[in-house]
């Protein structure tokens, strides 16, 4: 394991290229060290010793932002650091962090900072998560956190993050695909493509259309209350739990998507609670499901968010009906979610208790006027004074029984439905609920398109096997015309054997006509030596504009829409055989990408 005191080392003048930690498998790699990029700003990863100051700039940039604001800000009011953001910052720097480690935030620090002034100037979270395409597992890098001080924008301090630090550590360690979720436009000089989608999720405005248990089935009527209960997990439920919320098991439909590991629920289960700091790191809560009559575990249900709370798991073990859950465990969750959590009531009663403060504080102070004005003697300002704390006294015991003080429950206006569009919870709300449709795309970035298509072969040669076009035999040629920061190179060559994908190769640039005469002499003459006719070998082609390709690649668009679309995209030889070969290897998907699940 990789030391406070080896990693501090890296940002001294050292040039050497420290280990550092694997955030999922723990296993150590090599990273460069700190880039002077001029006027006195380094290029450096984190320590531990960094948390306060990337806390506290982070709050400070993002405080224009509404991420975790309850209620709209006023247009005439200064904002605050924002706080959900800090407590973003300090979950990414625990120790226990499932996505990432305290060593992963790509920073740049101002060396001329003065005393007491943040050296940290701009600053990236460098993330990773489990996830899938097709049958293939995938490690996912995620950049989060984005950020530059006002003050030092326009000098291209992002490009010097995600090219000198982010890009290459990623790469290093295996993401095969990194995704950002972000400022629109932004991302795309940095070699991303938007490709990736967000699912849709459904909104269910009158909760009210949720029906209550009917009376004489409640425990307190004689009957036998809800079918199905629900308890908080325990460690012991991991098993279980990740059983439960595979793709399969979710009834997702998504070809590609993340995963919820081990990790996910050995975080959330153990330490997400316990080492909660801020009402903000526990953004999410989870429960079995509990059959009644017997109970059995039956499945597991699970919702998320900030401004509104959506339901981003809901499964049953197979033999129970989705139909008869449904309305019990709403019920349950939407009380769970407007019961104040243990945070949220100490903040509670520190408003209360600052309130307290204030008024004691502004009764000395009328006491101390009344003095000084010579309207009361000492004697009576202090019987004023004494009386009136009494009394507030008073008042503070009787309303600590009275139900307007009790502490404040959330009010859920509306519950947002995460889960598959054709998801038995999804389609049985449908009638009661509005479509929430998001525009947006998540920028997708595929640093090599040969090492990815290497990776999820199985999954594409599955794809050929189940179609007209088993077992094919085909040399594939991409070009991209030019070669563009975020690529590999300007051209892609994928071979086919039997069906099978034999090997990829990021260098393939277009021959010249010269080069292609050659090539075919050349074959010919080897024919006629080896006493066999000349058998000119299958070859397609394809053409796309720089990047665009990731988009066809991962199921956002087909090769149709591709076409129509860029006026650069084509499959000049082939014919529709070869867009047929496209089309089953690359259908168009739908996504599963819960991104803020740690």
């Amino acid at each position: 394991m990789t030391t406070d005191k080896q990693i501090h080392s890296s940002s001294s003048t050292s040039t050497g290229t420290p280990l550092f930690p694997h955030p999922i498998s723990g296993e150590t790699h090599m990273r460069p060290d700190r880039i002077d990029i001029g006027d006195g700003l380094l290029l450096r990863w984190s320590t531990k010793e960094d948390e306060a100051n990337v806390a506290d700039l982070m709050a400070d940039i993002f405080k224009w932002d509404t991420l975790g604001l309850a209620k709209p800000r006023a247009d005439d009011e200064m904002p605050k650091p924002n706080e959900f953001v800090r407590a973003l910052v300090h979950r990414a720097f625990r120790e226990d962090c499932r996505v990432t480690t305290i060593y992963d935030f790509a920073l740049v620090e101002n060396t001329q900072a003065y005393e007491g002034q943040n050296p940290l100037v701009a600053g990236i979270s460098l993330q990773q998560n489990i996830g899938y395409f097709g049958k293939i597992k995938l490690m996912y890098g995620v950049p989060e956190i984005v950020a530059t001080h006002p003050d030092y924008r326009g000098k291209g301090l992002m490009r010097h993050l995600f090219h000198g630090l982010i890009h290459p550590a990623s790469d290093l360690r295996g993401d095969i695909i990194q995704i950002i979720a972000g400022i629109p436009h932004f991302y795309c000089q940095f070699g991303y493509e938007y490709a990736i989608g967000v699912r849709s999720s459904r909104r269910l405005d009158n909760l009210a259309s949720i029906p209550t248990l009917p009376e004489y089935e409640t425990i307190e009527k004689g009957g036998l209350g809800e079918p199905f209960w629900l308890r908080i997990p325990t460690v012991g439920d991991v098993p279980y739990l990740v059983r439960m919320s595979t793709p399969e098991k979710m009834l997702n439909q998504a070809e590609v998507g993340l995963l919820y590991d081990e990790e996910y629920w050995q975080f959330w289960i153990c330490n997400a609670v316990a080492n909660a700091a801020s009402k903000f790191d526990v953004t999410r809560e989870h429960r079995i499901i509990v059959d009644s009559k017997t109970g059995n575990d039956c499945g597991l249900v699970m919702t998320y968010g900030i401004k509104m709370r959506h339901v981003g798991i809901f499964t049953l073990e197979d033999g129970y009906s989705y139909r008869d859950a449904m309305y019990p465990v709403l019920r349950q969750m939407i009380a769970i979610e407007e019961e104040p959590t243990s945070l949220e009531l100490k903040e509670q009663a520190e408003k209360k208790k600052d309130q307290e403060d204030e008024d004691c504080a502004e009764r000395k102070l009328e006491g101390f006027n009344d003095l000084m004005d010579g309207s009361k003697s000492v004697q009576e300002v202090l019987e004023k004074v004494e009386e009136e704390e009494h009394k507030a006294q008073e008042d503070k015991a009787t309303a600590a029984t009275s139900p307007a003080d009790q502490p404040t429950k959330k009010k859920i206006q509306s519950l947002g439905i995460g889960l598959d569009p054709q998801h038995p919870i999804t389609k049985l709300l449908e009638h009661k609920s509005t479509l929430m449709t998001f525009k947006n795309k998540l920028y997708t970035r595929i640093p090599s398109y040969a090492r990815f298509l290497l990776k999820v072969a199985p999954t594409l040669e599955e794809r050929l096997e189940k179609s007209c076009l088993a077992r094919i035999s085909v040399t594939w040629h991409f070009d991209f015309y030019r070669k563009v920061l975020g690529s590999a190179g300007r051209g892609l060559e994928v071979v086919f054997e039997s069906g099978k994908l034999v090997s990829a190769s990021d260098d393939w640039v277009p021959p010249s006509p010269y080069e292609k005469m050659a090539a075919a002499r050349e074959r010919i003459v080897k024919a006629k030596k080896e006493n066999r006719p000349d058998i000119k070998p299958l070859v397609y082609k394809a053409q796309f504009a720089p990047l665009t390709f990731t988009r066809l690649l991962v199921g956002d668009m087909t090769m149709d829409e591709m076409m129509e679309v860029f006026g650069e995209c084509e499959h000049p030889d082939g014919g529709e055989d070869a867009k047929m070969m496209l089309d089953i290897l690359f259908p168009k998907q739908l996504f599963h990408f819960d991104l803020h699940s740690w």
